[in-house]
């Protein structure tokens, strides 16, 4: 039997890179500005940018949407509000990236508790080894950050939530789910910061480079959403999870680049652990030989750009 193409593994990757920079942006913008001020902001700019791209694709939407698509889209937004929380305070940038991207171990125990769809031992072996690699790489600062734990912890398993519905979302097209997704947590960050923000720390509407920095971080989560939907709606999600742990890896360097971060030896050695089952999945994952069936995307909708 054929093996999976490739091409979710590398949107997934691409998804990875996107929302790193984009929570480097918001961590830097939250000197200034909000935490709830910027997931709407966010927010709002991925319904912008993913209205304009469905209206130039003339994508199908509707409001009237399934009861998957609607769990993906209001447990995506509390993922949404507790990323954004677990990203600005207590916890050093590297450490935040590694609490909310621990959620391929819950994609795994949720595929198989839920789907009765069990992993086979090559993904077990990389998702223990991803999960080393988190323990490895996350500092001793949980003690003083309990709440951000709490909700560090709440984010990965939304987000899991979120990936098991994805991949059962194939039908649809996914510039709609991202619309739609767009919409619903647009309305939530929304009445978030309207009901509990204040309302003086917007300071990045105050500059120049403020303002482009919203503008990248909006386009950056756009992207990253589109190349995520289109990763768990065709490809394995338990194998699509553990090359999103590559996401730790961008968290790390973003650290040390923008933060000075120095980093020990089994720091060094849980990126290693992260960065080894992203590869082997994608080693492995080869393209099917010449009078294959078809692979699964070929049945698929159209793909988004």
């Amino acid at each position: 039997m054929s093996a999976r193409p490739v091409r979710p593994y590398f949107w997934m990757l691409g998804s990875a890179a996107s929302f790193a920079t984009m929570g480097a942006l918001s961590r830097l913008l939250a000197v200034s500005s909000d935490w709830r001020f910027l997931a709407l902001v966010r927010a709002a700019l991925m319904l912008l940018f993913a209205g304009i791209i469905a209206a130039g694709s003339r994508t199908p939407f509707s409001l009237v949407a399934t009861p998957i698509l609607w769990m993906r889209s209001l447990v995506g937004s509390l993922s949404m509000i507790c990323t954004y929380y677990t990203l600005t305070h207590d916890l050093p940038f590297a450490e935040a990236t590694t609490l909310i991207k621990s959620y391929p171990i819950w994609v795994a125990l949720l595929s198989w508790l839920v789907l009765r769809d069990r992993p086979s031992l090559k993904v077990w072996i990389a998702i223990l080894a991803g999960a080393a690699g988190v323990a490895a790489i996350s500092q001793p600062h949980f003690s003083h950050a309990s709440l951000t734990l709490a909700i560090g912890v709440l984010s990965a398993m939304c987000t899991a939530v979120v990936m098991l519905g994805l991949n059962r979302l194939s039908t649809i097209e996914p510039r709609a789910i991202v619309l739609h997704f767009a919409l619903v947590s647009t309305v939530a960050m929304g009445a978030v910061y309207l009901l509990t923000a204040p309302k003086t720390t917007i300071g990045a509407f105050t500059s120049t480079r403020g303002l482009l920095m919203l503008l990248a971080m909006g386009v950056l989560g756009t992207v990253g959403q589109i190349a995520l939907t289109k990763a768990f709606a065709f490809g394995d999600p338990a194998k699509v999870s553990v090359v999103g742990l590559s996401e730790l890896i961008f968290g790390v360097i973003y650290d040390r680049v923008l933060w000075d971060r120095r980093f020990g030896a089994v720091t060094l050695a849980g990126i290693a652990l992260v960065a080894a089952p992203t590869a082997w999945l994608l080693a492995t994952s080869r393209r099917p030989r010449g009078g294959s069936p078809p692979p699964l995307e070929a049945s698929a909708p159209a793909e988004a750009p």
